[in-house]
């Protein structure tokens, strides 16, 4: 798992500027309606993005390993050219009805937007789904580059991104919001630079073919169209809750969408890094039929999982306020969004783990080719939480709201390990359960402690230096109980430094 780690380190620091776009975002504008406009324009595109990606990523990175060990890397290779040219024609279709179509696109994503806020977002859409035909291509290329283990420059690109968008931003406040729709366009291509030269390093050289009728890609398209449904569920989900939330008041789907971007940070530092590092091993081992080294895959990769989100997501349910404060309130948006985007942040913080358990294990049926399951698993949670988002949001409003999304992705995890058992067996060593409830014991000493210390010294001083002290308490008393416990993956990565000094 030491890939895993260093990419989290890489991870956070892109995660830090997606932050600061929002911090930016926030500043600038607030809650109100460009907000609310911006959001939707470029939640559009990358939906399309994400769920086409994800679907790609998942359904290529086991087929490119397939036809390699069968054919040959040039033949890997060109299947390769052959399916993004595929795609880059499709998206480039798929695009131009998104623009054709966009105001359709946006009430459907805002069911609230009317007159001057419908009107900025059906323009920022136009002009961000011009991105759709490089984003799509440039996943594909995202994933050869994790087969070739160029995991770094594999997710470092969003900080490019994140910089010009927070370049638009500056422009936009002084200039107008179209610089915040062009602003999303370049960010969204440009990002992609820094990929070609390691492509190029890699040996891949890319070729002017398309073929509808290679068998390959034709199995492709078998495996791609259910796990493109699967992989979308947790944009639906989202998608689901911010047209629901425009329809509640004015900065509602704003403060969904704040909330939401701070659990994304803890998701994607962990749970992101440890699929893109153990999945292509996933995949190998399910292509040579390895069960007892993928389901041993599995339960590391759930282990180390919760190692880490676990106690960050009693974090984000503790201190909600506080950091919504620190990282937030300030310029345009006031401490009345503040204390609504931190209600909503502690319901989100429930499902978080319940998002990297379905992540990690749907990874383990497509590496068997099962795209079936987390089908079926995908359109029980979007059931769930429409149900329950239509009945919660009357009782409880925007905090319902989130509380159904977590519920939904907590009801997936639970049905996706039972599938997964049942076909592959027992994935928990004793060791991996044993390790699991040492990291509730130490996530529970850490809780009531750094709680303890935030609420005293809150007192005397103010609440962002209080936080910031929770915070070191808090990992010290956690990282302090899981050196006691000996949990085994912390034991590991000790003893291999020992290794290395030794040496």
């Amino acid at each position: 798992m030491n890939t895993s780690y260093i990419l989290m380190i890489v991870t956070i620091v892109s995660k830090i500027f997606g932050l600061l776009r929002e911090k930016a975002l926030a500043y600038f504008f607030g809650t109100g309606i460009i907000v609310e406009a911006f959001l939707v324009a470029f939640q559009i595109p990358m939906t399309f993005t994400n769920i086409l990606s994800g679907a790609t990523a998942n359904g290529y990175i086991p087929m490119y390993n397939e036809i390699k060990e069968r054919s040959g890397e040039k033949e890997a290779n060109s299947f390769t050219s052959n399916l993004s040219n595929i795609v880059f024609f499709g998206s480039l279709l798929i695009s131009i009805v998104g623009i054709v179509f966009a105001k359709q696109l946006v009430i459907a994503m805002a069911i609230g937007f009317k007159g001057e806020t419908l009107a900025m977002a059906v323009f920022m859409t136009r002009v961000a789904l011009l991105s759709l035909a490089a984003t799509t291509v440039f996943s594909i290329f995202k994933a050869y580059l994790q087969i070739k283990r160029h995991f770094i420059v594999s997710i470092a690109h969003a900080i490019l991104m994140n910089v010009i968008i927070i370049v638009s931003m500056a422009f936009a406040k002084k200039m107008g919001y179209q610089y915040l729709a062009f602003g999303i366009l370049s960010g969204f291509i440009f990002q992609y630079l820094i990929f070609l030269p390691y492509i190029k390093k890699s040996g891949y050289r890319h070729r002017s073919l398309i073929n509808l009728k290679d068998r390959d890609f034709k199995m492709m398209m078998k495996i791609i169209i259910p796990v493109l449904i699967s992989t979308s569920v947790i944009e639906l989900n989202f998608i689901i809750s911010k047209s629901l939330a425009s329809d509640l008041f004015v900065g509602a789907m704003a403060s969904l969408n704040y909330a939401y971007k701070l659990q994304a940070f803890v998701t994607g530092i962990v749970i992101t890094s440890i699929v893109t590092a153990v999945y292509p091993d996933m995949a190998r081992l399910g292509a040579v039929c390895d069960y007892d080294g993928l389901k041993k895959s599995v339960g590391g990769a759930l282990v180390s999982m919760a190692l880490l989100v676990v106690p960050a997501s009693v974090g984000l349910f503790i201190f909600s306020s506080p950091i919504v404060k620190l990282l937030f309130v300030g310029g345009a948006f006031g401490k009345q969004e503040g204390v609504v985007t931190a209600t909503v942040l502690n319901f989100y913080a429930i499902g978080i783990i319940g998002i990297g358990v379905r992540e990690i294990v749907s990874r383990a049926f497509y590496a068997i080719m099962d795209t079936k399951t987390p089908v079926v698993n995908s359109v029980v949670m979007v059931g769930v939480n429409i149900v329950l988002s239509m009945v919660m949001m009357k009782v409880y409003g925007i905090r319902g709201l989130a509380l159904a999304t977590s519920i939904s992705f907590i009801v997936g995890a639970i049905l996706m390990v039972l599938s997964l058992k049942s076909r592959l067996g027992r994935m928990f060593s004793t060791i991996n359960i044993s390790d699991l409830m040492k990291i509730t014991i130490a996530t529970v000493c850490m809780g009531i402690l750094a709680s303890v210390v935030y609420s005293f010294s809150s007192r005397f001083i103010g609440s962002i230096v209080s936080l910031l002290i929770a915070i070191v308490v808090a990992g010290g008393v956690y990282l302090l109980a899981i050196l006691v416990l000996k949990v085994s993956e912390v034991q590991n990565i000790i003893n291999k430094i020992k290794n290395k000094r030794a040496k």
